[in-house]
């Protein structure tokens, strides 16, 4: 699997939790709403650190500032999110909100500016990459469990 097939991996993962939160209520969809504003936010850092950085070396620049703003305005709206009370009326509308950001910025995604970089880098590359992105994630998941664990905290939902 190369680095590619992870993110769009990913982008049905997140797809998914999304599905699942239109059919969920109460604590199962706050649950869910943390799944993916985790998912969201490791995403989002794997392209900012890894596949951005890269598909500039290979020459592709179209929707890498872009998909940097749209990270951005995910993130805002992620925090908006976590920050308003399972009964608040404008909740289904934010999570909505944010649905429809994801899905244009993967649609975006994947018909233009993966296909660019799968076609200019080395197969290899990629797979190496992939592996680089998954160490990260193992990485950033330690450390926040130890961070936890240094102030005695449990993790939150939200």
């Amino acid at each position: 699997m190369s680095a590619i097939e992870l993110l769009k991996q990913q982008h049905r993962e997140v797809d998914e939790l999304f599905q699942r939160i239109k059919a969920s209520e109460g604590d199962e969809k706050i649950l869910l709403l943390g799944q993916v504003a985790e998912a969201l936010t490791i995403h989002a850092a794997l392209e900012e650190h890894f596949f951005y950085p890269f598909a500039r070396e290979q020459g592709v620049e179209g929707l890498i500032d872009e998909s940097f703003q749209d990270h951005a305005e995910v993130k805002q709206l992620i925090s908006e999110i976590l920050q308003v009370k399972q009964t608040d009326p404008r909740l289904n509308e934010l999570c909505l909100r944010l649905e429809r950001m994801v899905t244009e910025h993967v649609g975006q995604e994947e018909s233009s500016l993966l296909p660019q970089v799968e076609s200019k880098a080395d197969r290899e590359e990629l797979v190496s990459m992939r592996e680089d992105m998954l160490q990260a994630v193992a990485n950033w998941r330690n450390r926040e469990l130890l961070r936890m664990a240094e102030h005695q905290e449990s993790p939150t939902l939200i």
